[in-house]
């Protein structure tokens, strides 16, 4: 009796509303909590499934009233509501039972609506679930929302012992035993035949149930800390279905497995899929994020030169970017930009060609921001700053990095390179550099507002520099595979810090990625000679 009445002495001296069909479950688990002194509200649902589930709703009325509990009581047309929306009968009873059940905890103030799931539900609803092919097999949780289950390890035979003791009777519902129901057909055919073979069957699958529900705990809380531009291509693909499923509940977005499937594996490749998901709704993966909707386009904000024109795109277009001209279709690829939404990308255009690209952030040619009376791109012009500071650093023969940071009005307040090499001192690197001379130019060792724009990603140390700063913004050029703790190697703004900025990948990357490899061979080349002397 100990393991029936010790998890509902937390509930004593308090309200609760318990579910009570009048099976034996429900009505060892109201008398229980009456022994321990809750205050337990009765509310039953009858189904309107059968002849007799009226006579149900009335012996549990009668019931409550011999106890001298609460009682409500409701009626629903379960049929008829699952034809209607289109749910399948067992899952239409339980989310109508769990809204009787919670509006009638609201009604009564109750602090927990308490349900009587025991550990023969538990092992019933880890084979459906293996039987569907679930990622995970979690079983019933002990707790969700307001909603308790405190009877999840306790047999069906400690609890008809429990009520033969006090010589309580019970309802048998007959549609317990059709086994056109999946559950019924489990508990009549096929726990008895495993049960046959392997005694301790139901003990072993809630067993799995508790320890998928915690492997399925920590990995939810893995994707759940996942930063925007953290790389997907090295993550396990557990955390990325997992991700993906919650991205989709938040906008209360349907999908089945497969659909989780396929956006997990896009994900981690970096491809661009297209995936329609029940109900018709379109989703498309692409450059490592979900896209609920369309791609976002811009429409021009100012007014164009004349001779510029706004059309869609054409056969053979091309722009002047600072590495030549590309193929506009080619860029557009290079950006990720979904196949059947390019011809809706707006464009300003001249007689040179390709000026304007209405994506966000907006694509500029070479002159044409200018020529438009349009200010650069503050973040665009400090990494060029950093990439000629990175360019002085390779020339003394130090790691090819540079880093300026921006005051929240854009202007340019602490510029750094490396400088490892010449000082004797791995600390001396280029962000650190820049993130004193800000603080001493500004005044104050608190950068909160300010952006700090370097060549490569940062390392942990720098990171953590900036985090101790306040630093409000990080900008980066290329990706650092060998020391990046912004992805590269590790995201560690996946913890909880107590500041954490945004941050921006991949500037100006391939000038920055272009710089280092330079550095790195002319370094190789050096050390090459060196040995052949």
């Amino acid at each position: 009796m100990s393991t029936l009445l010790a998890p509902l002495r937390p509930y004593a001296g308090r309200a609760v509303v318990v579910g009570v069909s009048g099976g034996a479950d429900s009505v060892a688990l109201l008398r229980a909590l009456v022994q321990v002194r809750a205050r337990p509200v009765v509310v039953h649902l009858d189904h309107a499934l059968r002849p007799g589930s009226a006579e149900d709703a009335a012996w549990v009325q009668a019931f409550a009233a011999q106890l001298r509990v609460g009682h409500m009581g409701t009626r629903v047309d379960v049929a008829a509501v699952a034809a209607r929306r289109g749910w399948n009968m067992e899952d239409a009873a339980r989310r109508i039972r769990y809204e009787v059940l919670g509006r009638g905890a609201r009604q009564h103030g109750a602090e927990a609506v308490l349900t009587a799931h025991t550990r023969r539900d538990q092992a019933e609803t880890v084979l459906m679930e293996l039987l569907r092919g679930e990622a995970a097999l979690t079983g019933i949780p002990s707790v969700r929302g307001r909603v308790r289950r405190p009877w999840l390890d306790v047999s069906r035979s400690e609890i008809e012992g429990y009520l033969e003791a006090l010589g309580q009777d019970w309802r048998e519902d007959p549609t317990n035993a059709d086994v056109t129901y999946t559950r019924a057909w489990l508990r009549a055919e096929v726990m008895p035949v495993l049960a046959a073979r392997f005694p301790g069957i139901e003990a072993a699958l809630a067993r799995v149930a508790k320890l998928s529900q915690q492997d399925n705990q920590a990995l939810n809380d893995l994707a759940a800390a996942l930063t925007p531009h953290g790389p997907r291509e090295q993550l396990p693909l557990a955390v990325l279905r997992r991700r993906v499923a919650q991205e989709l509940r938040a906008a209360s977005l349907p999908f089945h497995a497969g659909h989780i499937d396929q956006l997990a594996q896009a994900h981690r490749s970096g491809e661009t899929r297209h995936v329609t998901l029940p109900g018709g709704q379109d989703i498309t993966v692409t450059g490592g994020a979900l896209h609920l909707g369309g791609h976002l386009f811009a429409s021009p904000a100012f007014s164009w030169p004349d001779g510029w024109t706004l059309r869609k795109r054409q056969a053979g277009d091309r722009i002047r970017l600072p590495g030549g001209t590309r193929k506009l279709s080619d860029l557009l690829t290079d950006l990720k930009v979904p196949r059947q939404q390019r011809d809706q990308v707006p464009l300003l255009v001249s007689g040179q060609g390709v000026e304007w690209i209405g994506l966000e952030p907006n694509i500029w040619a070479v002159g044409a921001r200018e020529a438009a009376g349009q200010k650069a791109d503050p973040v665009d012009t400090a990494m060029g700053e950093a990439l000629m500071l990175a360019h002085e650093a390779a020339l003394a023969q130090e790691v090819p990095v540079g880093a300026v940071v921006l005051d929240p009005a854009g202007r340019v307040v602490g510029r750094g390179c490396n400088t490892s090499r010449v000082d004797g001192d791995m600390t001396r690197h280029a962000e650190l550099a820049a993130l004193r001379a800000a603080a001493a130019e500004l005044g104050t060792p608190y950068l909160s507002g300010c952006t700090l724009v370097v060549t490569l990603e940062p390392c942990p140390m720098c990171l953590g520099a900036a985090l101790e700063a306040r630093v409000g913004r990080i900008v980066y050029g290329a990706r650092n595979p060998r020391a990046g703790a912004l992805g590269g190697v590790s995201d560690l703004l996946t913890s909880n810090w107590g500041h954490v900025p945004t941050v921006t990948g991949g500037v100006r990357a391939k000038e920055a990625a272009r710089l280092l490899r330079a550095s790195f061979q002319e370094l190789r080349r050096r050390k090459s000679e060196s040995a052949d002397l």
